[in-house]
């Protein structure tokens, strides 16, 4: 039975591997799902997407948004997504992004799900939210299971529609420098996954951002991967003899004999397709850790040595003057490195929402099943534990806090908020 063979090995990494197993123990009850998954195959009723949507059922016993399993589109199998992402404010879904789905547009109001209303749900399903705040809560699960929905449309009607699923379509990476104004660059980033471009990119206009004022760094929906892509934009988040100054947090891992296999094998794959110095150093240093320590459970790795070595050649500049990073719950894993270093220094203000919160079990690696399903999580914790870590499920917080509402459909309100700091 090959579903319940793969389910039983994702059960293995999250007793086992998982950074988060020891902590965590007891939380999820895999023998519910075991039991579904043997019934459903059993009787040939159990289809890729389905088993995905189980596993992700699953996972979010372990309260973790920095763990995913994915089902991967291929000749033979779809990936499907409902095609459109919502937002609650006041226990209503405003739709805020539409990318399959063409029934409706940006702005639509959701006002129930099969029948329940959104502040039901909401009580009865809170552990699929992963959120407490309105604004931060996760509706993907819930709605990809839904049978239909309430939507009103302009005329303030209710319209009942059927949900539908569609073949996902992937999402490309945004890396853009442009000019506002004469003073002033925005920087895009969706991510820090393509270390290669962004040190491009970046390298591409120093002088630009050594001639311009302010800079806005937008890194809203960056959903991470690797921190050394950023690391020359640093350059410009701080004024000469300023560097980051915190102590770094000790991380440790989990050298168990599936981790190791599967960060070299990582670490092939990101050799290949950069020749970035500084993340090529720091991957013959952890390759030769995991080597070490294999199978000798969890290990705080030390870093120091290449800490001070960055430290050391770090050098700021003056210009620009003023850096406002806007910021919001979707920022993640690299993406909030790159915040809460930021933060650290005087020029910069971060507008807008605080990020993910979810560095506190971190170092992404990834399982793959005949290329169909991936199972990609987190191998380090921090020393210090979750219970205490300020950072856990609450993000970087930012200085100006902006309340998202259905006004940041169709004005970009954090844009707005920048440019009026930096005319004052």
């Amino acid at each position: 039975m090959e579903y319940v063979n793969i389910f039983a090995e994702i059960v293995s990494i999250m007793h086992q591997d998982y950074a988060g197993y020891e902590e965590k123990k007891g939380w999820d009850h895999p023998d519910y799902f075991t039991q579904k998954i043997e019934y459903l195959e059993t009787n040939e009723l159990m289809t890729p997407q389905l088993f995905t949507e189980i596993v992700n059922e699953y996972l979010i016993s372990f309260q973790d948004r920095h763990m995913y399993f994915h089902l991967h589109h291929s000749e033979k199998v779809e990936a499907k997504t409902c095609g459109f992402s919502v937002r609650n404010y006041e226990d209503t879904l405003y739709v805020t992004e539409v990318s399959e789905e063409n029934r409706f547009g940006k702005g639509a109001k959701i006002v129930s799900i099969d029948g329940q209303s959104i502040s039901l749900i909401r009580t009865l399903h809170r552990e699929m939210l992963r959120e407490s705040h309105p604004e931060r809560e996760e509706w993907d699960e819930i709605l990809s299971k839904a049978t239909y929905f309430e939507l009103m449309n302009e005329n303030e009607d209710l319209v009942k529609l059927d949900l539908r699923l569609y073949r996902r379509t992937p999402k490309k990476s945004t890396y853009a420098i442009d000019f506002i104004n004469e003073n002033t660059l925005l920087l895009t980033f969706s991510d820090f996954g393509d270390t290669n471009s962004i040190v491009n990119l970046i390298e591409k206009h120093k002088d630009d951002l050594l001639e311009s004022k302010n800079v806005i760094v937008d890194v809203r929906r960056n959903n991470g991967g690797n921190s050394h892509a950023f690391s020359l934009l640093m350059r410009y988040i701080f004024k000469k003899g300023e560097k980051p100054s915190s102590e770094p947090k000790v991380r440790e891992f989990n050298c168990s004999d599936r981790n190791v296999e599967l960060f070299l094998e990582q670490a092939e794959k990101i050799r290949s397709s950069t020749d970035h110095e500084e993340t090529l150093k720091m991957l013959e240093f952890a390759e030769h850790q995991f080597k070490t320590y294999r199978n000798q459970g969890f290990v705080a790795f030390d870093f120091s040595e290449f800490i001070a070595e960055l430290e050391n050649n770090f050098e700021g500049e003056n210009n620009p003057e003023n850096v406002i990073i806007l910021s919001d719950c979707y920022c993640a894993s690299a993406g909030e490195e790159f915040v809460e270093m930021s933060k650290e220094s005087s020029k910069v203000t971060i507008v807008g929402r605080a990020t993910m919160g979810i560095n506190d079990y971190s170092d992404i690696v990834c399982l793959n099943w005949d290329n169909r399903f991936s199972l990609c999580y987190p191998m380090s914790r921090l020393e210090q534990k979750t219970e205490i870590d300020p950072i856990h499920g609450k993000g970087i917080q930012p200085h100006i806090y902006i309340k998202w509402t259905p006004k940041h459909i169709e004005e970009d309100i954090d844009l707005q908020q920048a440019l009026k700091l930096i005319k004052s």
